[in-house]
């Protein structure tokens, strides 16, 4: 029997090439940072965090099967093509539960197992709305001149 009742964190990262196109980390108690959204062209946004009582980890964890976890470990797609990219996921929790999880493919050929992919996307729209609003929360800079010391 896996420890998915205990898992309280959950940190899924991609990078593509040397940027991290996402960084999501929910856990149990309601902490929620994300950065992108997989797309390494919008590495640019900031990295959004907060405390959310919507239930973004319990939702996310009810869309992952229990026995994906009998495969975790680090993976290396044979004959990448194009930009390498990383998928790591860790779910971490009581007891020294830590399931961890890294696929190395390339941009262009074969992506991670679809079950990674599918807890990914599921990552993805379940913060997009929160992500969202964090981001239009963030206040306009205005540009300062330089010789407006007063200002």
């Amino acid at each position: 029997m896996h420890g998915k009742h205990l898992i309280d964190k959950i940190l899924i990262t991609l990078e593509v090439g040397d940027k991290t196109a996402l960084f999501i980390l929910l856990t149990r108690d309601g902490i929620i940072h994300r950065k992108g959204d997989g797309n390494p062209v919008h590495n640019d946004v900031p990295l959004m965090m907060g405390i959310s009582r919507e239930g973004h980890f319990d939702a996310l964890l009810m869309t992952i099967q229990e026995d994906i976890f009998d495969y975790s470990g680090v993976m290396k797609l044979p004959n990448p093509i194009g930009t390498e990219c990383r998928l790591t996921m860790i779910f971490q929790g009581k007891n020294d539960v830590d399931y961890s999880f890294r696929v190395v493919y390339g941009s262009e050929s074969d992506g991670p197992p679809y079950e990674l992919a599918e807890i990914l996307i599921n990552a993805v729209k379940l913060t997009d709305g929160w992500y969202k609003e964090q981001l239009a929360n963030i206040p306009a800079t205005v540009e300062k001149k330089w010789w407006r010391v007063w200002k």
